[in-house]
């Protein structure tokens, strides 16, 4: 068997390209989910805020994330 045939019989280039996408779009997420929820958690807000921003990363892990990150993180208390 060619090594060709083994490359298409595991899906080929373009699952393999789908699957790294898919990876890395996983890996920012988690990564931002995380960040956000360490800085809420480490931010001075009093506590309904706290509870609020974490209700939208919860409830939307990248938008809640990135808009608590760009906007949320440094709104002043």
């Amino acid at each position: 068997m060619s090594t060709l045939n083994i490359f298409m019989s595991f899906g080929g280039f373009p699952d393999l390209v789908l699957g790294f996408v898919a990876f890395v779009f996983i890996a920012i997420t988690l990564i931002l989910f995380i960040v956000a929820l360490l800085d809420l958690f480490n931010n001075s807000a009093p506590t309904n805020t706290k509870l609020l921003w974490l209700i939208v990363i919860l409830i939307a892990p990248l938008l809640g994330s990135l808009i608590y990150l760009i906007w949320g993180k440094n709104q002043r208390f």
